[in-house]
């Protein structure tokens, strides 16, 4: 384990879950949780750089790539079920809600996105690859499920790995830049060319970091992290796609100058305490997890607090009360997700 990269995860988790808060806060507003949804694209390169470290040579038999893939399900679906279970549970909260009272919620229950072709998909984890619905922030291990089986197919069956790995990169960049230009025929394949393009950069970041025996610099390192942060900051400057194109190579870059980080260094040290590195621990509760809440938290705000939204849809509390309920809500996902890990996602691992 890579312990600055548990940081990284641990950080960028619950910078996702203050994206969906949408509370009227000066934290939320800020553009690094505004433009908060492309840490996802981080997740992915960081996931094919450590898959890699972990089986890029491990792979050499069908057994071994059932192997893989089973424990890569094991570890992915156990949670997403459950969540997704909750957001059924949430449907049938609306259904009720709008045949029983004088209220109406804003989607029609089990209509739109959440409907039951969404929901059969989801059961066999398809629903990433062509959009999203229910547990919204699952699309993502979706496409990436069955990323690592194409990434496992590359290294059981092919002689010359790198260039697979590069066609699946260019595959996906293509797919990129023809949305980009108004070529709408492959607009369903963007959510799986997100994942596909970064994973596989990962990959690469990870043949790189091989050819590396000596500890990289200190000073680029603290570079490139504050640069991962920047791109998140001015991505909504960036038209169309080019975003989720250009933030995975600095991010790529980022893992691989902090993975060769002097054990020694104040940086790494400081990228390696107990706390945040428990945070990546549980980073996959908490991604996964979060979305359901925020949906209870949103409705008692606005039908027993009587809290409104402002024009943007964030909830808008009085005197600091939204920077409370903030901090409460994070540190209740935090307390839910370290539940999760001891006593449900360990006991499939």
């Amino acid at each position: 384990m890579i312990l600055p990269l548990e940081t990284f995860r641990g950080i960028f988790a619950l910078i996702i879950v203050l994206h969906h808060l949408k509370i009227d806060t000066f934290i939320q507003n800020s553009k690094i949780i505004m433009n908060g949804g492309l840490v996802v694209d981080f997740f992915f390169v960081l996931s094919g750089f450590v898959i890699s470290l972990n089986y890029l040579h491990k792979i050499k038999t069908k057994d071994q790539l059932f192997l893989f893939q089973k424990k890569r399900f094991k570890r992915l679906y156990p949670l997403h079920i459950l969540t997704l279970l909750i957001f059924v549970f949430i449907e049938f909260i609306k259904l009720i809600v709008n045949n029983f009272t004088n209220l109406e919620s804003t989607y029609e229950p089990f209509g739109d996105f959440n409907n039951l072709y969404s929901l059969v998909a989801n059961f066999f984890l398809l629903h990433g690859w062509y959009g999203w619905s229910y547990n919204l922030p699952s699309w993502s291990i979706s496409t990436e499920f069955y990323t690592y089986f194409i990434f496992g197919l590359i290294i059981l069956i092919s002689t010359n790995k790198l260039r697979f790995i590069l066609s699946a990169i260019f595959f996906a960049l293509i797919i990129l830049l023809l949305n980009n230009f108004d070529i709408k025929k492959f607009d369903f394949l963007i959510y799986p060319a997100r994942c596909i393009y970064s994973f596989f950069l990962g990959v690469i970041v990870y043949l790189i970091y091989e050819k590396f025996k000596s500890h990289l610099s200190y000073w680029f390192s603290l570079f490139l992290i504050i640069g991962s942060f920047a791109i998140i900051i001015l991505s909504d400057q960036l038209p169309y796609n080019y975003k989720y194109i250009f933030a995975p190579i600095i991010f790529g870059f980022t893992i691989l100058f902090v993975s060769k980080l002097n054990q020694d260094s104040l940086l790494y040290r400081f990228l390696s305490n107990k706390f945040t590195v428990y945070l990546g621990s549980i980073s996959y509760g908490i991604y996964m997890i979060h979305f359901a809440f925020v949906w209870f938290f949103r409705q008692f705000s606005k039908y027993l607090l009587n809290i409104p939204d402002n024009e943007i849809g964030f909830l808008s509390f009085n005197n600091y009360l939204g920077e409370f309920f903030t901090l409460v809500f994070v540190i209740f996902i935090i307390f839910v997700s370290h539940i999760s890990l001891h006593y449900f996602e360990n006991k499939f691992r």
